[in-house]
């Protein structure tokens, strides 16, 4: 469902509200496209202490159709587990986040991406993959660029994959191969492959 929070149901589920998906071949790698969905919208990134996530408890997927006749092909699928480090405090750090394995940063999140053929056979791509923290600013985040791009996972086949933190105002790297202006959280996964 894409309706940017003006639908009355959605927004009593902002964590799956899915916003906008954009698809283009990456222009620094020609023989690939970059798929970028958009979910939780409007969000500020310094809106704590309580940051923006993924649902623990929704299904993202991306429906690609091939051959235009309506049916997804290809559909990548994305599960979120939200981990704590110190369930004695409900802060989403402790301290500047200086790696994907920062003891200051309590509230992680890790996902499980699989790729669901047009007969539904599903292939697990990757699991346990760490996602960035959110992009909180100098003080908690103060080399966003570096987690960000350590939370770009190479899956295989031509697909790379990083669900993450995008803020508004400024781009988003999605492969490290494009970039998009966005906001929220987005899901991405550039492939050279169908």
């Amino acid at each position: 469902m894409s309706s940017h929070r003006e639908a009355p149901e959605i927004a009593k589920d902002p964590v799956a509200d899915s916003t906008d998906v954009y698809a283009f071949v990456s222009p620094d790698r020609p023989g690939t496209v970059t798929l970028i969905a958009n979910y939780v919208p409007l969000q500020e990134p310094a809106g704590g202490p309580n940051f923006y996530e993924f649902g623990d408890d929704v299904r993202y997927e991306i429906h690609i159709d091939n051959n235009g006749d309506g049916r997804a092909d290809v559909t990548y699928r994305f599960r979120f587990q939200t981990r704590l480090r110190n369930p004695g405090t409900f802060l989403y750090n402790t301290g500047p986040i200086l790696s994907l394995n920062s003891p200051n940063w309590n509230r992680r999140q890790f996902y499980t991406v699989s790729k669901v053929n047009v007969h539904g056979r599903v292939t697990e791509l990757g699991a346990g993959l760490a996602c960035p923290p959110c992009n909180i600013g100098p003080l908690s985040t103060p080399n966003y660029p570096q987690l960000a791009a350590a939370a770009v996972h190479d899956l295989g086949g031509g697909v790379r994959c990083s669900p993450g933190s995008a803020r508004r105002g400024s781009t988003w790297t999605s492969g490290r191969s494009s970039t998009w202006p966005t906001c929220g959280r987005s899901s991405s996964c550039t492939t050279s492959s169908g």
